[in-house]
């Protein structure tokens, strides 16, 4: 959990902006509007990053919990 947030809650934001992303560049691309596909990618870009920030704290996790049986 990152704030309030879950980690498949934070997981489907990512999927969706990834997606959403997609279709937007897409049409972008279609009319030329360069400045669009840009802001489209940095948005893509994000996506990544929610995913990562996810599997960062998930790793987090089991460290401490490795931890916590450590001084047990």
């Amino acid at each position: 959990m990152i704030d309030k947030l879950s980690y498949d809650d934070i997981l489907l934001i990512s999927q969706e902006l990834k997606k959403e992303s997609d279709i937007v560049k897409e049409l972008a691309s279609k009319r030329n509007l360069k400045e669009i596909e840009d802001f489209a990618t940095t948005v893509e870009g994000y996506s990544k990053f929610l995913e990562n920030t996810v599997s960062i704290n998930k790793d987090a996790d089991e460290a401490i919990e490795g931890l916590k049986e450590l001084l047990k």
